[in-house]
């Protein structure tokens, strides 16, 4: 069994748990960590496993001052704060500290990208004074390395809740992190939670994964304790229109128009609905900015090639999906049909509603608007893997919004 499909299977066997067996608020997926009395989120936050807490590296060790370099081809780690110097690799046991050997309980892995390591690897790492508070399921961390100072986590608010996402995580201690009032408060997604997605100006939208909200989104949480049973995101789209400049050194990308966005470090950029970074952002394609409310900071952005000829739509409609129907149960193997624009790009993305991998797809509609696309889904014993199914449709360098649907593979 290779090593990708086992955390497939301890991931939905995480989520089988879960469901078969309730769990008191408070005891999972709700680690906090606190760094010299400051409360600190992460996009992979602390996770509990057989028996040992697991903390993001970098994210831990960049706010005690170390400098982080990670070589993606040999997955070798290399962290320095003062006269600490700290390597490891990913899949080993096996670190060094000043150059002395040490010996981690586990092995480092990563998690949606973050490498994981046991918290007592801290203290030993750098020097840093370390506390795990099991009542309340807290990570007191000192950077002198003295006794840390007990801090209190907000306590999330029961009823309905609305504000700003702050943070969204997923994988196997799925929550997010809301603002409301002044205050961030962090809730657990559990795969009983209804989660939507829409246009705030449009109503366009619906049943939506988690990893496609994002932070910036305005949005209401209905939450019981700790818990979200139902997380409803919107969000506004600026016009689409062509690039005109982009200054990469402060973020800044400028329209035709005249009209300039500064996009978000962290903001999700796709590019003819593929994952891209900042250099898709170039003179003469087609961008449409989602940005925070009342500002011109975006946090998603969508762009697209054009031809050079072509006039680049400010609006498009969004298409539809047939088949499969909403909440529909099916196969793995399925094949999603849908209405277009006539010629338009259409591009499907399948996505497990918490956890586990994207599968994307995109055809050209035909000649009287009608499109298909087959894919191959996840699925495991003991649990029903609900996804979500959307559909975007691209026209001359405009995007539109998507169109989505959940079904469960079984």
């Amino acid at each position: 069994m290779n090593s990708k499909r086992a955390v497939w299977i301890a991931l939905a066997l995480a989520v089988a748990i879960s469901v078969a067996a309730p769990v008191p608020s408070g005891a999972q997926g709700m680690i906090r960590v606190f760094i010299d009395g400051q409360p600190v989120n992460f996009d992979v936050p602390p996770s509990m496993i057989q028996g040992r807490v697991l903390v993001p590296l970098r994210g831990i060790f960049e706010r005690l001052g170390a400098t982080v370099d990670y070589d993606p081809r040999s997955q070798h780690i290399v962290a320095v704060r003062g006269g600490q110097t700290v390597e490891l690799t990913v899949g080993s046991r096996q670190a060094r500290v000043n150059n002395s050997p040490s010996l981690l309980d586990v092995p480092a892995f990563t998690i949606n990208g973050r490498t994981m390591v046991p918290l007592r690897f801290i203290s030993e790492a750098l020097g840093a004074g370390v506390q795990w508070v099991a009542a309340n399921q807290t990570i007191l961390i000192s950077s002198s390395g003295g006794t840390p100072a007990a801090a209190a986590p907000p306590v999330a608010a029961s009823g309905e809740v609305t504000g700003r996402l702050t943070a969204v995580t997923t994988g196997q201690n799925p929550q997010i992190v809301v603002r409301a009032n002044n205050q961030d408060y962090t809730y657990a997604v559990t795969p009983q939670t209804a989660i939507y997605r829409y246009n705030a100006d449009t109503n366009a939208g619906g049943s939506a994964a988690l990893g496609t909200l994002q932070r910036g989104d305005q949005v209401v949480v209905d939450a019981s304790g700790n818990q979200a049973t139902k997380i409803t995101a919107s969000y506004r789209l600026s016009p689409a229109g062509r690039i005109a400049s982009v200054n990469a050194s402060n973020r800044t990308v400028t329209l035709a128009s005249g009209t300039s966005y500064v996009v978000l470090p962290d903001a999700q950029i796709t590019l003819n609905g593929q994952a891209a970074d900042f250099s898709a952002l170039q003179n003469g394609r087609a961008a449409r900015f989602y940005v925070v409310q009342g500002t011109n900071q975006a946090y998603q952005v969508a762009v697209t090639t054009p031809s050079s000829a072509a006039t680049v739509p400010t609006a498009m409609a969004v298409p539809t999906i047939t088949s499969p129907g909403n909440g529909a149960a099916v196969g793995t193997t399925i094949t999603v049909q849908g209405q277009a624009q006539p010629g338009a790009l259409v591009v499907v993305t399948a996505q497990p509603r918490l956890l586990g991998q994207t599968v994307r797809a995109q055809t050209t509609a035909a000649a009287n608007g009608t499109w298909q696309i087959p894919l191959s889904l996840q699925a495991f014993p003991l649990v029903k893997f609900p996804y979500v199914i959307s559909a975007v449709q691209i026209v001359n360098g405009a995007q539109s919004d998507a169109a989505s649907i959940e079904v469960n593979v079984q």
